[in-house]
C-alpha cells in the first residue's frame, strides 16, 4: 500500500500537461455527475465535407473524478457514439465504410504513466473537451443533401483496470483502488444538433 500511496503525487504531476481542453464551469446545481454537450464548427455544410465538432464533458457532480482522454474513435475503443438521423433517403450505392485500429499495453511501463495514457482527471465544475471531425465516408449522410439530427451518447465502465487492446494487460487494481478518486461510470446522451447538408450546386450558388 506505501508504493500505491507513493505513486499517488506523481500520477498528479503528470494530470497536469495539457490535453484537449479543461475549463472551470460555472455551478450548476443537478444530481447528475456529467453532462456531455456538443456543437457543430458550421451547421451547414456541402455534401461530401467532413463535419467538425466540438465535444464538452462537463463535471456537474460535488466530486472529481477520472474520464477516458480519448473522446471520439472512428476505428477503435470510443466513449462516444454517434448518429445521424431523421433525413432524407440515402443516395443508391452509397455504404458506410467499416474500420478497426488495434493497440498493445506495455506491462513494462509504469502504472502512473499507463494511467494518465488512457485517463484524466476532471476536477467538479469544470469541463474537458475537443475538437472531433465526422468524416462522410464513415457517415453518408453527410454526402445526402437534406436536414439530419446528429446526436451522441456518452459511456464508461468506470473501470480503472480495464484494457481496451485485443492483448490486454490490466492495471493493478490495488494501485486503482488507492487513487483518491474513481473513474466515472454510466451513460449519458448529448443534445441534439441539426445539420443541414447542401447538394454541390446549391452550395455554390450560395456562396455568390
Amino acid at each position: 500500500m506505501r508504493i500505491a500511496q507513493a505513486l499517488v503525487p506523481v500520477v498528479f504531476a503528470l494530470m497536469l500537461a495539457p490535453h484537449g481542453i479543461r475549463e472551470p464551469l460555472p455551478a450548476q446545481g443537478n444530481n447528475r455527475q456529467i453532462e456531455v454537450r456538443i456543437s457543430a464548427k458550421s451547421r451547414v455544410i456541402k455534401a461530401g465535407q467532413p463535419l467538425e465538432l466540438r465535444v464538452e464533458i462537463r463535471n456537474v457532480g460535488n466530486a472529481e473524478l477520472f474520464i477516458e482522454k480519448d473522446i471520439y474513435q472512428p476505428c477503435s475503443h470510443s466513449p462516444l457514439t454517434l448518429s445521424l438521423d431523421l433525413g432524407p433517403p440515402l443516395k443508391p450505392g452509397l455504404e458506410r465504410l467499416a474500420c478497426a485500429a488495434d493497440c498493445i499495453d506495455d506491462p513494462k511501463a509504469s502504472f502512473a504513466n499507463r494511467l494518465v495514457e488512457r485517463w484524466i482527471s476532471l476536477p467538479a465544475g469544470h469541463f474537458y473537451g475537443a475538437v472531433v471531425s465526422i468524416d462522410p465516408d464513415f457517415f453518408p449522410e453527410l454526402k445526402t443533401p437534406g436536414r439530419w439530427r446528429l446526436r451522441g451518447k456518452y459511456s464508461s465502465g468506470g473501470d480503472l483496470t480495464s484494457s481496451i487492446c485485443l492483448s490486454p494487460a490490466p492495471l493493478d487494481r490495488h494501485l486503482t483502488d488507492a487513487l483518491p478518486y474513481k473513474a466515472w461510470k454510466g451513460q449519458e446522451e448529448t443534445n441534439v444538433v441539426w445539420i443541414r447538408v447542401l447538394s454541390p450546386r446549391r452550395a455554390s450558388k450560395s456562396k455568390r
